[in-house]
């Protein structure tokens, strides 16, 4: 048994990686992101795929020249921003039908199917409860009485206040070569994200055009967005059956690809073909439809508070330094504050911490509070 074990770890040691080419030397795929809006200004992102072994960041169309064309040939031009997004201004849209039209900085030419135009049904709810594994899940309901069956896309944008381990009252001021009172505040942020899973249903297994209580989201009880307060802002978007089916596809082979009863890897074919080079494919699929959207938020008072938060600040620690080092001080540090013998006023020293630690924007946040805090 023992001389089988060293074969076979023998064996294992020896076997060396595979890397085809079709995983490394894959010509790059034009995805793209977005849809048009009938009541809210659209955008529209470009990029260019990567291959499984790149490490850089992935390559924005930042030239191309994007429009949209009713079945009467009116068209309407999106703006570019120069970072790879494109935007339609809100204007009237009063055709039935509309397809969307591509032309790259390398005069690659794309233009996806004509798509009815879907109007969308308001949002009767979205609300948050406490889950049985000490969690706070976000849910949504809707239902459309003017359609026998609804198939539904859902994106949503998240905020929450979030502060660092330490509020710094000081700073030094090398031109001066003394400390501070700081008067910008580094303490408190805001952070904004969105989702990156596929939300969609429909309502064909059910008697009504009724979705209740569908989760968006979740996190947990003593996670960083519980701590003080969490705003979710989401958007609702009635979608064709044949987009349903594109993104349900996408879906499986993003979420369920590697497991044991998961898809095996597929092309999703959506409805925008490279009209220039036919042997050329685009990711994503166009739709057009007004959307719904609905805020909803909660805070720490509104939920248990759990005997410790887990955030991105547990490992924190700050140290100290005499008065006479300070302006010696260097590094990626920040003051914190003073230290004083006893209740004072004689100084003994000043508490530091890392940027991470005092600043509360390292981390990507903004200490601009939004307008609808």
């Amino acid at each position: 048994m023992k001389r089988l074990l060293a074969l076979i770890l023998i064996a294992s040691a020896c076997v060396d990686p595979y890397n085809p080419p079709e995983i490394t030397d894959s010509a790059p795929v034009l995805i793209i992101d977005g849809f048009i809006k009938t009541n809210a200004e659209s955008k529209i992102t470009l990029s260019w795929s990567q291959n499984l072994t790149d490490t850089y960041a992935p390559t924005f169309e930042t030239q191309a020249t994007v429009w949209i064309e009713d079945e009467l040939g009116t068209t309407y031009p999106l703006v570019g921003n120069n970072l790879g997004s494109y935007y339609l201004t809100q204007q009237q849209l009063q055709a039935p039908r509309y397809r969307l039209h591509i032309t790259t900085a390398d005069a690659r030419e794309y233009q996806s199917n004509f798509e009815n135009v879907y109007e969308t049904p308001a949002i009767d709810s979205v609300n948050w409860k406490l889950t049985n594994n000490l969690g706070v899940a976000f849910t949504i309901s809707t239902h459309d009485n003017t359609r026998q069956e609804g198939f539904y896309k859902w994106t949503y944008e998240e905020t929450w206040e979030y502060r660092s381990a330490y509020a710094a009252s000081i700073v030094f001021d090398p031109t001066a070569g003394e400390v501070k009172p700081r008067t910008e505040n580094i303490y408190q942020c805001w952070r904004t994200g969105g989702n990156t899973d596929i939300l969609i249903e429909s309502t064909t297994r059910l008697q009504e055009n009724r979705v209740s209580e569908f989760q968006l989201t979740s996190f947990l009880q003593n996670s960083e967005k519980a701590r003080y307060k969490y705003s979710i802002l989401v958007q609702q978007q009635t979608i064709s059956k044949n987009a349903f089916d594109y993104w349900k596809q996408v879906k499986q082979s993003t979420e369920d690809l590697g497991t044991i009863f998961g898809p095996l890897p597929h092309q999703v074919v959506g409805n925008i073909k490279c009209t220039s080079h036919p042997n050329q494919i685009a990711v994503g699929y166009f739709s057009i439809s007004s959307v719904s959207i609905l805020r909803e938020s909660v805070s720490y008072l509104q939920l248990p508070i759990p005997p410790r938060y887990i955030t991105q600040y547990s490992t924190c620690e700050a140290y100290e330094i005499s008065p006479n080092q300070v302006s010696t001080f260097t590094g990626p540090y920040l003051l914190i504050d003073p230290i004083y013998i006893g209740n004072g006023p004689m100084l003994s020293g000043y508490r530091y911490g890392s940027y991470f630690c005092v600043d509360c924007r390292f981390v990507g946040g903004t200490t601009t509070q939004p307008d609808f805090w």
